[in-house]
């Protein structure tokens, strides 16, 4: 029939320039979800990499099985030993709020961890808390407008706030998984306990340039030194153009530092402050 075998070639056409623009509204909005884009790519590639390291360091550090019944289980206490100080010593939470994993208690010796035990410690980093913290921190960010590139509104509030997460997310897994992993260094944090608040002070602050090896020998913290500028490094990728200069990755891995050794301190006196003040105030 003439007329049908005529509308399907104006059916057709009508498909094709539907189509048409189609793609030309997606190389519209291509553009603005380019920061998007930018965000969502690099924690795929993250969390990729925390899988994959952590399931080939678990391979890594498998031992091999004991001979006895005795050695086996031995080596289960000495795992469960481990596996408790990954979580928090004492306390599971300073202010009812605050994380405190990785803290060992004054005068204990715990076993090294495992590489896989230290990517356990590094994925606590995601908790309420945190996401709490960064909301706050993006808030703070956008009052003063920084970076001016984000603008303002949910858009602008979303890229800081993607952008706090991924700082966060890659310090904690450099810091405390990947580079203790390769350098044998032990992520936790030793409390002294005793001495005077200078000296207990000057002792939390100094964790972050003093750490010690799976071993139990005192060493320079390589980890958190290179942890840190790596993080920083890497925010380059998703970070505005004016954001990427050395200076600007000089200055986000001092604002790490800052909060590390902040932390730190609030590791070594909460245990005091939680007796003095909080315990004595639940006494009838």
């Amino acid at each position: 029939m003439p007329g049908a075998s005529g509308s399907r070639p104006r059916r057709l056409s009508a498909l094709i320039a539907k189509c048409h623009r189609s793609l030309r509204a997606l190389g519209r909005e291509l553009p603005a979800n380019r920061f998007a884009l930018v965000i969502i790519l690099p924690l795929i590639f993250i969390f990729a990499m925390l899988v994959t390291s952590a399931q080939i360091c678990r391979s890594q550090d498998a031992a091999p099985p004991s001979a006895t019944d005795k050695d086996h289980a031995e080596q289960d206490r000495g795992q469960k030993r481990a596996d408790s100080s990954t979580q928090p010593s004492g306390q599971e939470r300073m202010f009812g709020i605050m994380p405190a994993y990785g803290m060992v208690e004054a005068g204990r010796q715990p076993p090294p961890l495992t590489s896989g035990q230290k990517f356990k410690l590094a994925v606590q980093y995601l908790n309420p808390y945190t996401f709490a913290f960064v909301a706050v921190e993006a808030g703070v960010n956008q009052a003063r407008n920084h970076p001016e590139e984000y603008g303002q509104g949910a858009e602008g509030f979303g890229k800081r706030y993607g952008a706090g997460v991924a700082d966060g997310l890659t310090d904690g897994l450099f810091v405390t998984g990947v580079y203790p992993s390769l350098l044998h260094q032990d992520p936790r944090y030793y409390r002294q306990g005793d001495g005077g608040v200078s000296r207990r002070t000057w002792y939390a602050a100094s964790r972050i340039l003093v750490t010690r090896q799976d071993s139990g020998r005192k060493a320079f913290n390589f980890s958190e030194v290179l942890g840190s500028f790596s993080s920083s490094a890497l925010a380059m990728t998703y970070y505005p153009e004016s954001e990427r200069d050395f200076s600007d990755v000089a200055e986000r891995a001092g604002v790490q530092f800052a909060f590390d050794a902040g932390f730190n301190l609030l590791k070594e006196f909460y245990p005091d402050i939680e007796r003095k003040l909080f315990r004595r105030k639940r006494k009838p």
